[in-house]
């Protein structure tokens, strides 16, 4: 699997260096040439780098905005919860409060002191997704029949609750790709089989 690893440009590289190490916990990795003077550093957290270099070092005047338009989504370990407790307990700003969206994920923003803005995520616990398609379900009406007990949602499930077959499911999904993606009928059917090979209902992990 491949990583990113974005650079930032910040005008006060040392101010940066500790908000990332004393409050958002990061651990400083290199620092070039050295600590007292570092013309670049990285710090990282559960895997994820991020780097800073000067902004002056790009061209970027002492008037001119950073961190307009950045955002940097991070999905952490450990519990989200805690982490975001930890933050606010630190006088972290809080740009977006922790909540859980409809789409599957728990996350809250902060804003470094540069204007940078970074959500942190986690798997929402208190979603479920189908089992089938891996679709969050937030009410009762997504799940299959209108059971929130439900493994499966509407889409995958026929009237009565049951899971679909393999292949009314496959045939949604390659029908929803062809519509929602752009893709041609063999890369979503591609695609489609790929996806369905990872989902709990068809033989793939939880």
């Amino acid at each position: 699997m491949g990583v990113i690893s974005p650079t930032l440009a910040v005008r006060n590289m040392k101010q940066t260096i500790e908000f990332y190490k004393d409050s958002l916990g990061f651990k400083m990795g290199m620092a070039f040439p050295n600590a007292d003077n570092p013309e670049y550093a990285d710090l990282s957290k559960d895997g994820m780098v991020l780097m800073f270099i000067p902004a002056e070092n790009v061209g970027i005047g002492s008037e001119e905005k950073l961190g307009i338009g950045v955002n940097l989504y991070m999905n952490i370990d450990g519990d989200i919860d805690e982490y975001y407790n930890e933050l606010k307990n630190r006088k972290v700003r809080i740009a977006t409060e922790i909540k859980d969206e409809p789409y599957g994920i728990r996350d809250f923003t902060v804003e470094d002191i540069e204007g940078y803005k970074l959500t942190f995520c986690q798997k929402s616990k208190a979603i479920k997704n189908c089992m089938s398609c891996g679709m969050p379900m937030t009410k009762p009406e997504d799940f299959g029949g209108g059971n929130p007990a439900n493994l499966y949602c509407l889409h995958c499930s026929k009237p009565d609750g049951s899971l679909k077959s393999y292949d009314e499911v496959f045939e949604g999904m390659v029908n929803f790709m062809m519509m929602s993606q752009k893709m041609d009928r063999k890369t979503a059917e591609s695609a489609a089989k790929e996806y369905m090979s990872r989902m709990p209902a068809w033989g793939g992990g939880a």
